[in-house]
């Protein structure tokens, strides 16, 4: 699809996690500020939750750059791991340390007089990031317990954040984990986002890739849109860009209630009809693409 069609700078509902495109709503805000505020208090583990598609992934990238250039850090995104070894090994990746032809015991001496060397250094911990945590078995999470438990003179040499869909819990359960249960003093959790802010969502959306939201979706496509994703931030992205493509394709000069519901109908989605004017009214009503929406104003 040409972007600059509806004069777009970009692609506006990426495919992939871009903070670039975060969006501030008021349940990730807090969970990020919870996280923050746990590293800050030189927490060991501190976890993350919420359903597929609620922006834990980019959560996880906002919480690294909001750590700044000057913390130490490493991001394993694919958490399939079939043992401590393989563990081992990618985080000695992640922070470009050497691992190949090393043991299970040699990794962690190494990954352990690395951490210590550097909290002597900086007088900073490194901070682990697991993303998709809840593929992680109770043998990986107690080695991550134990790194996390490593303490230098004057603070603790590694910090862990656990990115997981809400299934972890049951893995948590477990007797054997009741040690990791009790550190786990910061637990942040995300949700789908409500009506308001889902609509919001795909205004930003557009205004950061340089359009006018009231000149490329119209009123009602935004509430089918935003409604119809159940305002999981995903499907909001998958919708609305496959509504853009098809009024594109049909030479549609905006986004229309007729392409939000074939752009929902593509991909599986339920849609209910806009409603009434007047049931907009008051707190629940969304915001309006001729308005200003909450994060900024058009134009």
């Amino acid at each position: 699809m040409d972007e600059t069609r509806y004069g777009l700078r970009r692609r506006p509902f990426p495919a992939t996690a871009d903070p670039a495109c975060y969006y501030p709503a008021d349940g990730h805000e807090r969970a990020l500020g919870r996280l923050l505020g746990g590293l800050a208090d030189g927490e060991g583990l501190l976890l993350l939750t919420g359903e597929p598609g609620v922006g834990k992934t980019l959560l996880c990238l906002c919480l690294l750059e909001r750590l700044g250039g000057q913390t130490a850090t490493a991001f394993l995104t694919n958490s399939h791991f079939r043992d401590r070894a393989a563990l081992l090994q990618a985080v000695l990746y992640d922070l470009s340390l050497p691992y190949e032809g090393r043991g299970e015991q040699e990794m962690r001496l190494a990954l352990t007089d690395h951490l210590l060397k550097h909290f002597a250094a900086e007088q900073k911990p490194v901070v682990l990031i697991v993303d998709e945590a809840q593929h992680l078995d109770a043998d990986l999470l107690e080695e991550l317990r134990l790194l996390a438990n490593l303490e230098a003179p004057g603070g603790r040499a590694l910090q862990v954040v656990l990115a997981a869909q809400p299934s972890l819990a049951e893995t948590l359960r477990r007797p054997g984990l009741a040690a990791l249960r009790q550190r786990l003093a910061v637990r942040a959790e995300l949700g789908a986002l409500a009506l308001e802010e889902a609509a919001d969502y795909l205004l930003h959306h557009l205004r950061t890739a340089g359009a006018r939201p009231e000149e490329v979706f119209g009123d009602e496509a935004v509430e089918m849109l935003a409604r119809g994703a159940g305002g999981v931030p995903r499907l909001l992205n998958q919708a609305g860009h496959k509504a853009l493509r098809l009024a594109a394709e049909a030479d549609a000069e905006s986004v229309d209630v007729e392409a939000a519901l074939e752009a929902l109908a593509a991909l599986g989605l339920g849609a209910e009809l806009p409603a009434d004017a007047e049931d907009l009214e008051g707190d629940d009503a969304f915001p309006r693409v001729n308005g200003e929406g909450r994060n900024g104003v058009h134009g």
